[in-house]
């Protein structure tokens, strides 16, 4: 084929581009031998503006193959999402790393935009991601995956009315797609509201019976309501049917220490963390178990690898404090202690078992001051005044005591809350 006629089907390919017509570009383009790498990077594109990935990818390698240097920014960076989209992800940070990234940041490209967000999100950069992704809603607002993208850089973020909304508008717009839907019950059930959990995982079941992680949602519920022989034979079921993966095998995990089956919790979660070592949460797991078995050293061994992972993570420090409280370790409580107010000052637990360890060193008053800011940081603990109660009881000063656990049974009236607070009324009385 002569130049000249090249030069007009790309720019007839071009026209229909703009008119938003990709299919007819790329009927168009396709009458173009494939040596011509500028073409095979059109058609891509094209492929990509269609979110046709796999033809996408196909026809930007051919282009790759016949001559790398062509891509400009644009095509790059559309090169890049989909490898990225293919989980190729080191060469498509490698293709990245060639573009003027101030020039691709200020793209008025969506999906530009949401990969760049899918990146952030990967780095754990919640806020930057959240930008990105809302910047693609505000250019195509009915692009599903954009608002899903958006609700889970929220729900990271802990920001759950916010993740709440976008989720929603993604199955407004899509609504047969189980995953926002199941994105959505998850984040109910992590905000502790079960009734909205239970009904749009009982809506994704009746649409598909076997979609694995509703089922092990639904496993999770039971275990709420303290179901759990129900939730065993659910989360034992997607084993057998070989939905192995790690959230059905630690949620099963949970269920077998609940029923005091702790050699198979243990075994399924040493099983999970073979293959994923670093998974601080998992380890926290298996320190979990041994706790419950009192087995506290071998937990303490988990917490010192967590810490030795991450020395800022703060809950690996709150669950070593806990370990040596019950271990009854007094003064490595109090180091566990200082570490998570060295790391986090308005944390509330630190202080808290601060306060347990200096009670336990005869230090009344220092624990109750110690209690007092655990209270300041967090308003809305039962556990934290009816520490104080404990405290002031032990001072023999029932009328503060009194009124301390009077507000933490306003906040949990369960019967260890209610005892407590007969037994100091009496104690008022016969003051």
């Amino acid at each position: 084929m002569e130049e000249k006629q090249v030069l007009e089907y790309i720019k007839k390919a071009f026209d229909l581009k703009e008119k938003k017509d990709y299919k007819s570009a790329i009927d168009l383009l396709k009458n173009i031998p494939e040596e011509n790498s500028e073409v095979q990077a059109q058609i891509g594109e094209l492929y990509f503006l269609m979110n046709e990935y796999e033809q996408a990818l196909e026809y930007f390698k051919k282009a790759e193959k016949i001559n790398s240097d062509y891509f400009n920014s644009t095509l790059t960076v559309e090169f890049a999402n989909i490898l990225y989209l293919n989980g190729e992800i080191d060469k498509a940070l490698k293709y990245l790393q060639k573009c003027d990234m101030q020039t691709i940041r200020n793209s008025q490209n969506p999906d530009i935009l949401n990969f760049l967000g899918l990146l952030e999100v990967d780095n754990m950069n919640f806020i930057e991601a959240i930008q990105y992704f809302s910047r693609a809603t505000n250019l195509d607002s009915k692009n599903s995956k954009y608002f899903y993208n958006l609700g889970n850089a929220y729900f990271f973020n802990g920001w759950y009315k916010e993740s709440q909304k976008a989720y929603s508008q993604a199955i407004y717009l899509k609504p047969e797609n189980l995953d926002y839907k199941y994105s959505l019950a998850y984040l109910y059930f992590d905000n502790k509201d079960f009734q909205k959990a239970k009904k749009e995982v009982n809506t994704i079941l009746e649409l598909n019976p076997n979609y694995s992680q509703a089922r092990v949602l639904k496993a999770l519920l039971l275990f709420e309501d303290k179901d759990f022989l129900t939730a065993q034979k659910i989360l034992e079921e997607n084993l057998q049917k070989g939905f192995d993966d790690d959230f059905t095998k630690t949620s099963l995990s949970k269920v077998y220490v609940e029923l005091n089956i702790f050699e198979k919790a243990e075994n399924i979660l040493k099983e999970v963390i073979k293959h994923n070592p670093e998974n601080l949460n998992i380890l926290s797991d298996l320190a979990e178990v041994y706790i419950k078995e009192k087995k506290y050293d071998k937990a303490l061994e988990i917490v010192k690898k967590i810490i030795k992972h991450n020395p800022n993570y703060i809950s690996g420090n709150i669950l070593g404090a806990r370990t040596s409280y019950l271990k009854e370790d007094y003064e490595q409580t109090k180091e566990y202690a200082q570490n998570i107010i060295s790391l986090d000052m308005n944390c509330s637990e630190g202080y808290y078992y601060l306060a347990l360890a200096r009670e336990k060193m005869n230090d009344t008053e220092e624990a109750i001051e110690c209690m007092k800011r655990a209270i300041l940081y967090d308003l809305n603990n039962p556990k934290y005044y009816a520490k104080m109660s404990d405290l002031y009881k032990s001072k023999k000063d029932y009328k503060t005591a009194l009124d301390y656990i009077s507000e933490a049974e306003s906040l949990d009236n369960s019967n260890e809350y209610k005892f407590a607070y007969k037994e100091l009324v009496k104690l008022n009385r016969r003051v």
